[in-house]
């Protein structure tokens, strides 16, 4: 699976917005599914915390910052890569 994290960091480079997305839903379909059955459960998760952020004060900006670490992690482990 970890040959698929320079696909997602390259996806996420292209500057179309458009592109970008169509790129990032094909590499998400193309997941196994169990790694896509545990995406969709998180990103759920993530936008029932984000739909209450007037009280819990976490924006997705808030939640990118916090989870983006721990679930986009490079090979190496390196914090300057991240």
């Amino acid at each position: 699976f970890s040959d698929k994290y320079n696909d997602f960091i390259e996806a996420n480079r292209i500057e179309d917005a458009s592109e970008r997305m169509r790129t990032l839903r094909k590499l998400i379909r193309d997941l196994p599914g169990h790694y896509y059955e545990t995406l969709k459960f998180l990103v759920g998760h993530l936008k029932t915390i984000a739909d209450h952020s007037e009280k819990n004060k976490m924006e997705p900006r808030n939640l990118a910052l916090v989870f983006g670490p721990t679930l986009v992690r490079t090979s190496e482990d390196n914090m300057t890569d991240m």
